[in-house]
């Protein structure tokens, strides 16, 4: 369509420079440049259709292995849900404690429980492989994908653990409110993870399966 419609805008071109244009030289020259351009237009253009497109037995493959992506990633976007829960949890803990609406001791008991849930979570994410049916392109996006999640889950434990065994009350002589708020504080900054950035793997793994829609 954009190539019929490009060819006509071309013709009416030539039509209204032939009658304007008074040297014809110029005008021959015009033509043979705009003949040019077209052909390799349309060479690359075929050269490109014909570079992206894959065979049936290709897209089938390609077809099999989404399905087996599409049940894993629905997996773990349930596990990252759940390490986001944990961190709202966690925020939610030592904001209670450094504005007075829970005492050490309950903030202490508290952060014993996320840690429990926290260990099991970083344990699973251990765990975690790419589906064997991916072909080694796939595999290896989707490994990258898992390591930055371990990554981020260690950061995660080991920040909601140290905050823990800060709040310890039983290595605290004479509690602190404030210095132990800052000291909670401080830790947050020190440990959090700094985030976890998977677009560029996912991105390309949908790229990668789009050509079978």
């Amino acid at each position: 369509m954009f190539e019929t419609i490009l060819l006509t805008a071309a013709l009416v071109s030539i039509v209204v420079l032939y009658k304007f244009l008074p040297n014809r030289k110029v005008f021959a020259y015009f033509c043979a440049s705009m003949v040019l351009m077209f052909l390799a237009g349309a060479f690359f253009g075929l050269q490109a259709k014909s570079d992206s497109s894959i065979d049936d037995e290709q897209r089938n493959v390609r077809l099999n292995q989404e399905k087996f992506f599409i049940d894993w990633y629905t997996q773990y976007q349930k596990d990252i849900e759940q390490l986001d829960r944990n961190w709202q949890l966690y925020h939610s803990i030592v904001d209670s404690y450094k504005t007075y609406k829970a005492d050490l001791s309950s903030t202490y008991e508290r952060l014993q429980e996320l840690e429990r849930e926290e260990l099991l979570e970083q344990i699973h994410i251990h765990t975690l492989q790419p589906p064997p049916e991916l072909d080694a392109e796939c595999s290896e996006l989707v490994g990258q994908v898992i390591k930055k999640t371990q990554l981020y889950v260690d950061a995660q434990t080991q920040t909601i653990s140290l905050t823990k065994n800060a709040a310890n009350p039983e290595f605290i002589a004479v509690e602190d409110h404030n210095e132990l708020s800052r000291r909670f504080q401080d830790i947050m900054i020190r440990e959090s993870p700094v985030g976890l950035f998977t677009a560029s793997e996912i991105s390309a793994l949908r790229e990668y399966f789009a050509v079978t829609n």
